[in-house]
């Protein structure tokens, strides 16, 4: 698979390769976090669209029926059950005279006490917002879906401006095909779809998104306080209700897969998340636990993950971007991480997009890909600011270019030590 980028943001080119690990490193404000934030939009705005168009339209006639029935003074409650149930059935009939047919069906329940005619004039308005709602075009749809995506993912700010005048392109390709979209003042432009992400993606950058578990306010309306990528991560830690079958079902097929990095995992964090009135940590079963929000930053960062494999929502082929992972983690904890990102993408095939400034954490991660023999599928990029833009040059094969920009640093220090010793002696 490959990432191509265009005069996106601070991004003048980019073209990644995502074959399994890919490393990027690079000074602050070089456009590394854009590149993984692009490939998470890419994956998560353009999957199941009719879908997500469908769901939309349904939930907009819900509102409106919702509003014309339960806040006028003479109508009769409707719960919000039947309502749906009413929605599901016009938007699946096959006739228009079915949706009249079930829209007079729910205004004589709600309006029993009625005229005829102030009926007729209701239903006149409903076809109306229904014809209103479904004559909007797929291509306006999903124009303005991509638009808002990834205009919350990057507050607005998509397209270079430095080079305010030119299109925006990004691009995912594959072997089945390829999916292109093209903005222009912030704006999705064009579009060309050539498949279906069946996959999807997660982006993990803050390991304090784990507290909102536990956050009363954001578990009743979570899309109030975050972003579409936080609310994504935030849905997959809640995990989906799963019946007792099918969790009996994933757990038989992923045993194998999951052993050898829950025994990694162990390592650092061995209990569980449980959920008893709120998310807790329990350390070891029958014993009690702490409000996942008492937990370390490290520890956060670990009970991410393990909270998204146990859970199941971490699948095959899946992509996971990595923000700076090494930020939090002690140099032992370091290792721990980089050699579970190696099991993980052996056990599921993932794609990690991952940015570092840590030579450690860069030489462990390269280690263990060796041990595992997974050396073929990494691939390394540095990152590099010149007059405003931002460019990527591939250095898989002299990852010393890399490890030269982050030591380099280390050797200032030394050499300002040696000037302020030799001054100090001087004096």
């Amino acid at each position: 698979m490959k990432l191509r980028i265009q005069n996106f943001a601070k991004v003048k080119a980019a073209d990644i390769i995502l074959d399994g690990i890919t490393v990027i490193a690079g000074k602050n404000n070089t456009g590394k976090s854009t590149v993984g934030k692009v490939l998470d939009s890419m994956y998560n705005s353009t999957s199941n669209l009719e879908t997500k168009m469908k769901r939309a339209r349904k939930s907009r006639l819900r509102s409106i029926l919702l509003n014309k029935f339960n806040y006028s003074a003479n109508s009769v409650h409707l719960s919000p059950s039947i309502i749906a149930e009413t929605v599901e059935k016009i938007f699946e009939a096959e006739a228009d005279n079915e949706s009249v047919y079930n829209l007079e069906r729910l205004i004589e329940y709600a309006f029993p006490n009625n005229l005829m005619m102030e009926n007729e004039k209701l239903l006149k308005e409903l076809l109306d917002e229904l014809e209103e709602i479904k004559a909007i075009p797929d291509e306006v749809f999903i124009k303005v879906i991509l638009s808002n995506y990834f205009s919350d993912m990057f507050n607005g700010n998509i397209n270079n401006v430095e080079l305010s005048d030119t299109e925006a392109k990004v691009e995912i390709q594959i072997k089945s095909g390829k999916n292109v979209i093209i903005f222009r003042n912030d704006t999705c432009l064009d579009f060309s779809l050539g498949y279906n992400p069946v996959s999807s993606s997660v982006y993990l950058d803050n390991p304090m998104l784990l507290d909102k578990l536990n956050n009363s306010d954001v578990m009743r309306m979570p899309r109030r306080y975050l972003s579409e990528q936080e609310y994504n991560l935030y849905t997959k830690l809640a995990g989906e209700r799963r019946s007792a079958e099918e969790r009996a079902i994933n757990e038989i097929i992923n045993k194998e897969k999951l052993d050898g990095v829950i025994r990694l995992l162990n390592r650092v964090i061995p209990g569980e998340i449980v959920y008893n009135q709120k998310y807790e940590y329990r350390a070891e079963k029958g014993k009690g636990g702490i409000d996942i929000r008492s937990m370390s930053m490290g520890l956060k960062s670990f009970a991410i993950l393990k909270q998204l494999i146990m859970n199941g929502s971490l699948n095959d082929k899946d992509a996971v971007v990595l923000d700076e992972p090494e930020i939090h983690l002690h140099p032992e904890w370091q290792m721990v991480y980089a050699e579970l990102i190696v099991v993980l993408q052996e056990k599921f095939d993932l794609n990690f997009i991952i940015n570092t400034h840590s030579s450690h954490f860069l030489e462990t991660l390269d280690f263990y890909a060796a041990k595992y023999g997974r050396k073929d599928i990494c691939h390394y990029y540095l990152s590099e600011e010149s007059e405003g833009v931002c460019g990527f040059e591939e250095v898989t094969d002299t990852p010393e270019k890399i490890y030269k920009q982050l030591v380099d640093p280390s050797l200032l220090l030394a050499r300002e030590k040696e000037k302020w010793e030799e001054e100090h002696e001087s004096v």
